[in-house]
């Protein structure tokens, strides 16, 4: 997700927003089309190439021409490519520029879903049995990773979950931050995007 302007003589606050997935990018232009706020124009954007390398770079080139420049990250292909040392390396890199914020979803954007329906902290290895407990809960019964459900659906992702969203970020708060030294464990940092991109959201 990026914004079109570049941060120089805007006078706004610009965004953008990187994620490896489709699903990430369907679920957040569904969040710019009901939350966006006035004055940010803000747009899904899928890296060329998903190595972690790879979006680190883009992930810093961002942050020269915008004011925030946001990661997120499903940590379940970080673990399942042993690449969480080199994840590591980039959180510790990035807390030095105060315009990175990285965001990471134990084990993928799923459990951040779960989070509106369930007040769980109980770690799940992998998307499919995350999916498997979402399909136990009202009203994602019926989910499925597609295009159809997300955005084309009625209600589409978003609208279905939000009015459980408050419940959601009160929940995913509750989980804690990401330790890379204990990464296996739960958590839906997505949350925080609210609060980054100035989301007031009401009940």
């Amino acid at each position: 997700m990026r914004s079109n302007n570049k941060r120089k003589g805007t006078g706004r606050t610009t965004y953008a927003i990187l994620v490896d997935g489709e699903t990430e990018k369907w679920y957040l232009e569904k969040l710019r089309q009901y939350e966006n706020p006035a004055g940010i124009t803000i747009k899904p954007d899928l890296p060329d190439k998903t190595k972690l390398a790879d979006q680190f770079r883009s992930v810093k080139k961002n942050a020269e021409i915008y004011d925030v420049s946001v990661w997120i990250i499903d940590l379940d292909v970080v673990l399942r490519e042993e690449n969480i040392d080199e994840l590591g390396k980039y959180i510790e890199e990035a807390a030095e520029n105060k315009r990175i914020r990285i965001l990471i979803n134990t084990p993928c954007l799923e459990f951040w879903f779960l989070q509106h329906v369930q007040d769980t902290g109980r770690y799940f290895p992998d998307g499919v049995a995350v999916t498997n407990e979402l399909k136990k809960c009202e009203p994602l019964k019926q989910y499925e990773k597609s295009k159809r459900y997300f955005v084309s659906g009625t209600p589409d992702i978003y609208n279905r979950l939000r009015p459980h969203l408050n419940v959601a970020i009160q929940n995913a708060g509750r989980r804690g931050h990401f330790d890379i030294q204990n990464p296996q464990t739960a958590k839906a940092e997505i949350y925080k995007l609210f609060s980054i991109l100035g989301i007031e959201i009401k009940d």
